[in-house]
Formats: C-alpha cells, structure tokens, sequence
C-alpha cells in the first residue's frame, strides 16, 4: 500500500501539480485583464459621476482602460501559447485550446458585464 502512495505522490509531484499551477495562474491573469477590459467598457459606455482627473472626457479613458485589458490578454495568451508550442502534442490540440481560450475570454467579459447590473 505505501509503494501505491509513493507511487501517487511522486506522480502527482511531476505531472499534476505543474499543470494545474501553469493552468490557474493563466485563468487568474485571464480574469484579471477581462476586469479590466469589462471595466473600460462600462466607463466608455456610460457616463459616470466619477470625476477623471477633472478635464479628460470619460469615453477616451475608459477605451485607453480597454486597450491596456486587451494587452494584458493578448500577452497572456501568447504566453500560454508559447508554452503549449514547446510540448510535444498536435497541432490540433493546439489549436483547439487557444480557440477555448478565445471564446472563454470574451465570454467572461460578457459574463461581468451582466453582472454590473446593466
């Protein structure tokens, strides 16, 4: 029974955990750019009581907000993109997943626009 566990363990140690580490960090710098994104979107879409600095017209900085949200997505998905090239799996798969990661990204920017209660 220990050799099982052993045996888990120095598994789940290579395979497991490496991936799983590489998977969350690319989702949690995922979500944190389409907050940014969804962020611009709702400064430019609307008028706000915020007061921005005074002079500079809400519209203008909620898409310069948007732009930085995309770059922030656009070098995370070349990131994880670039790592996914470096494994020695098909090029379908590969294409599979960055088309996932396309639609999941412009859906949890719809997704937390909805939720802003519009």
């Amino acid at each position: 029974m220990e050799n099982i566990r052993a045996k888990w363990l120095t598994f789940y140690a290579d395979h497991v955990e490496p991936a799983s580490k590489e998977m969350f960090g690319h989702v949690e710098k995922m979500i944190v750019a389409t907050l940014v994104i969804s962020a611009g979107a709702h400064v430019s879409s609307t008028d706000p009581a915020i007061l921005l600095f005074g002079y500079l017209r809400h519209g203008l900085i909620g898409r310069g907000v948007e732009l930085f949200g995309i770059v922030l997505l656009v070098l995370n998905f070349l990131d994880g993109f670039y790592k996914l090239s470096k494994l020695n799996w098909h090029i379908a798969y590969q294409i599979v997943m960055s088309i996932c990661y396309i639609v999941l990204s412009v859906r949890l920017v719809q997704l937390i626009l909805a939720f802003r209660g519009e």
